[in-house]
């Protein structure tokens, strides 16, 4: 997925991201915005990290069934980094 997300970064329209996210749970909106500024997309993610911030109250695991306590976590996407992510290009 981290490879995929990289090689379409440069396509991403931060506003219509942000809108399509709206549209979906939040988790999955949180988990995005971690993996796109992961592989340096933080352009396209920009208007993601407003409607995360004003939207997310709780942390959600990287990986949906993993674990929720113990591994780090990012505040920014309030998310819980139970997974290593690595884009192979």
């Amino acid at each position: 997925m981290a490879t995929i997300l990289s090689e379409l970064s440069e396509k991403i329209n931060a506003v219509k991201l942000a809108a399509a996210a709206a549209t979906a749970p939040l988790p999955w909106a949180q988990r995005l915005g971690y993996l796109l500024e992961h592989v340096g997309a933080s352009e396209g993610a920009s208007a993601l990290k407003s409607y995360i911030r004003e939207k997310a109250r709780q942390y959600t695991p990287l990986l949906p069934g993993g674990a929720k306590d113990g591994p780090p976590r990012d505040s920014v996407w309030k998310v819980v980094v139970n997974a290593e992510v690595e884009a192979e290009l």
